[in-house]
């Protein structure tokens, strides 16, 4: 099997052609075993793409294949997919999921450090000028920062803080709206016997956060503090955060749907972004309205000439697992660390009816799963998940949705209910009266002609979901049936 490497320099256990076919393997490695559409490719590949830019993609693919094997990169609709190949992405993944698993912090410790260990530098530099490699080295930067992270959460927990100090501390320096790693520092110097630096550390986050982003801590950060000024014995053992308070905020982006996420596990953080300081005023007003409809949620606003940018900035810097806005941009969708939902909302969330998803076992319609079911489970609604029926020889989804249904039941305990349905958007439209929400996946690309009617014909909340953060695939096979945060339970 040839090896590949992307952790760093690309390199390759084989000689490989230059140019933009070595830019395509790299872009193909990055979702190995999983098909990536031309379109895509030819989106990621040129800023301003030629006419015949779809035979010039053929063309790199069979001179790869004439150094790659003829059997290395399959022809499947609706583009290409590698296959027999091994990375240090895929190495890094298996073993970061591993350690996920891992209950013991000696252990878990150790397999991550294996794992950071992969990394011998930068990703994708010779690619930067390619229109994929920007957008895919911050995802990938952002991976390795969460594994640090969680190494120094399982040091914590092996009672290693006064090693820890200088690390964090360099760390949090540079990356100080990072709320994770400014709690990590705050633990390690408390636990060091350091309590006034503790709170200064504190003190100097909440600053940043106020003047650059006009929103508070959060509360997992904010009940740190109190726990300091108090000196809780509770910090003297297991660091809080391996659990509930580890899991990141839900950030809607000119949007506030509360009805539709409010009663979620999730802490719940509403942005206004505006254009000019003209329409500040205007938009905190709103936000007033927001926290007066539900207190606990935090709030913010503040100027922006680049919203996706700036959205995505926060999203990474507030550690959220889910992004909800009422429009998208490919950048944002390229760049975005977690996962992005498009709300459309032609009348209010109502919580009876149904919760539906078309569901057709594609590894990217898994994330809108696992958020129908966390919905569902939320609002203690039906789920059901839709398929096609019989027809020009091909047999009907149910043995798929049964199998989705068997996976949500296991990992989830959410029971979905599998319906055949016409293709399309008639039929989900068609079992869609009374329901309370539609959830779909969100392509990379331009919006299709099924996803455009349900937003414009739905009369319930239709949320179009795109896979956030996950290396070498949306949701590679090995972790299909382990979900990765929606729906697992606490």
């Amino acid at each position: 099997m040839i090896e590949f490497r992307l952790l760093g320099p690309f390199e390759a256990s084989v000689p490989l052609p230059g140019g933009k076919p070595r830019a395509l393997l790299a872009r193909l490695l990055l979702d190995s075993g999983r098909v990536v559409s031309t379109g895509t490719l030819i989106a990621d590949l040129w800023e301003s793409p030629p006419p015949s830019a779809p035979k010039i993609l053929q063309a790199h693919i069979s001179s790869l294949r004439k150094a790659l094997g003829a059997d290395a990169i399959e022809t499947q609709a609706p583009g290409y997919v590698i296959r027999s190949a091994s990375s240090d992405l895929e190495r890094f993944e298996e073993v970061t999921e591993r350690a996920e698993l891992e209950p013991d912090a000696q252990r878990r410790a150790g397999l991550l450090r294996d794992a950071l260990g992969l990394w011998r530098g930068e990703p994708l530099v010779e690619f930067r000028r390619e229109p994929f490699a920007p957008g895919a080295a911050r995802r990938l930067a952002d991976v390795r920062l969460d594994a640090l992270e969680r190494r120094i959460e399982a040091d914590l927990e092996l009672g290693r803080h006064e090693q820890l100090v200088r690390e964090l501390t360099a760390l949090v320096r540079q990356e100080p709206l990072r709320e994770r790693l400014r709690g990590h520092l705050m633990l390690a110097l408390y636990r060091s016997g350091r309590q006034v630096d503790a709170l200064g550390v504190y003190r100097d986050g909440r600053r940043l956060l106020v003047e650059e982003l006009g929103v508070e801590p959060s509360r997992p950060l904010q009940a740190l503090e109190r726990a300091v000024l108090r000196q809780d014995p509770s910090l003297d053992g297991e660091p809080p955060g391996r659990g509930a308070t580890l899991r990141g905020c839900v950030i809607c982006a000119g949007c506030a749907p509360l009805a539709l996420v409010g009663a979620l596990d999730r802490e719940l953080l509403v942005v206004e972004l505006v254009s000019e300081a003209g329409s500040l005023q205007a938009a905190v007003k709103h936000l007033e309205q927001v926290r007066a409809e539900q207190p606990d949620v935090r709030t913010a606003s503040f100027t922006t000439q680049d919203p996706s940018s700036d959205i995505v900035k926060l999203a990474r810097e507030q550690a959220a697992e889910l992004l909800i806005v009422d429009r998208v941009t490919p950048e944002l969708l390229a760049t975005a660390p977690c996962d992005v939902a498009l709300l459309c909302e032609p009348s209010p969330f109502a919580p009876r009816g149904a919760v539906l998803v078309p569901f057709g076992g594609g590894r990217e319609e898994w994330p809108a799963l696992e958020l129908a079911g966390w919905l569902a489970r939320a609002h203690g609604l039906p789920l059901r998940v839709l398929g096609v029926v019989e027809g020009e020889g091909r047999r009907d989804a149910s043995r798929t949705l049964a199998a989705a249904s068997l996976a949500l039941q296991r990992f989830a305990g959410v029971v979905a209910e599998p319906v055949v349905v016409e293709p399309g958007a008639r039929g989900v439209l068609a079992v869609a009266p009374g329901a309370a929400a539609i959830v779909a996946s969100l392509p990379s690309t331009e919006l299709d002609a099924t996803r455009r009617e349900l937003r414009e014909r739905a009369s319930m909340p239709v949320l179009l979901v795109h896979g956030g953060l996950r290396p070498g695939g949306l949701a590679p096979d090995r972790s299909l049936t382990r979900f990765t945060w929606s729906v697992a339970p606490q």
